[in-house]
């Protein structure tokens, strides 16, 4: 009677194991790897060399540039401006408001990488928050 036992014990304990088994993990095949960090990843909208110019957005006013790139993560007052802080990927950017006859009007914006003196250029930030908006229009 032991042995029908012993033998329905190590089948559970099989199945309990095979349950354990993973296709993901450090040993799995680099194939399978990747297939399921780039099911993972969505594809970023493209952003044209033409849209990545921060400049245009002087030409906007607050509802707009929330519009085409988000409201802003942090919004501050520092003396007569209202700064808007943006982050996209490895950078940080700043765009200062003043109050204009019409309502606030961007007088000037900065752009930094987010480590300690870290540098980033303007027109590859800004294309990231362009692209990371379109991202989340379309989840």
């Amino acid at each position: 009677m032991t042995r029908p036992l012993g033998a329905l014990t190590a089948g559970i304990a099989a199945l309990a194991l095979a349950g354990c088994v993973t296709t993901t993990g450090p040993g799995a095949p680099d194939a399978s790897r990747a297939a399921v960090e780039m099911a993972g990843t969505p594809a970023r909208a493209p952003v044209s060399e033409a849209e990545r110019d921060p400049n245009r957005l002087r030409t906007l006013g607050p509802d707009s540039v929330a519009h085409l790139i988000g409201m802003p993560h942090y919004v501050r007052r520092e003396g007569g401006a209202t700064v808007w802080q943006y982050h996209a990927g490895g950078c940080v950017m700043d765009l200062f408001w003043y109050p204009a006859a019409d309502g606030l009007r961007l007088v000037h914006y900065e752009v930094r990488g987010v480590r300690l003196a870290g540098t980033a250029e303007a027109s590859a930030c800004f294309g990231d928050l362009l692209a990371s908006q379109r991202d989340d229009a379309t989840s």
